[in-house]
């Protein structure tokens, strides 16, 4: 039989006064652990809202050029002269006018050129049209699949 002084075998020894719990040391740890996933987290995250604003623009940019074909099957081969008049005609809804970004998409009909008779941009993030990041409704399958 044990004495209440000696502790029994198998348990740990406690001495008096202490009281279980973490050190400062393993609490820094764990906060600069969790601080560095929730950076990777929200670094991931930002980049797929970006990818997913073009995705929507390139669908938004096919779903426009589908709709000015069957305008052209209907019109004898001639473009409507905007993309109004594909909303008017309801080859269009009024919502899909708008790139990932919430602006207006460019559109011009070409005069000269019979392959591309028309014009198709969307300014990118930058909304600025004639930069680089500018997404062409004739260019845009051969940029990757970003």
């Amino acid at each position: 039989m044990s004495t209440p002084c000696q502790p029994r075998r198998g348990q740990p020894t406690r001495r008096r006064g202490a009281r279980p719990g973490f050190s400062l040391l393993e609490i820094t740890l764990v906060l600069v652990i969790i601080g560095m996933l929730m950076a990777v987290a929200a670094v991931n995250l930002l980049g797929g809202a970006e990818r997913a604003r073009k995705k929507t623009t390139k669908i938004s940019m096919k779903t426009i050029q589908t709709s000015i074909k069957d305008y052209q099957l209907n019109h004898a081969g001639t473009p409507p002269t905007s993309l109004s008049v594909l909303v008017n005609d309801d080859y269009l809804e009024d919502t899909a006018l708008k790139d990932g970004w919430d602006q207006q998409f460019y559109y011009t009909v070409s005069a000269t050129n019979q392959e591309r008779q028309y014009q198709l941009i969307s300014n990118g993030p930058d909304k600025t049209p004639g930069t680089e990041d500018d997404i062409s409704v004739w260019t845009m399958d051969a940029e990757g699949q970003n």
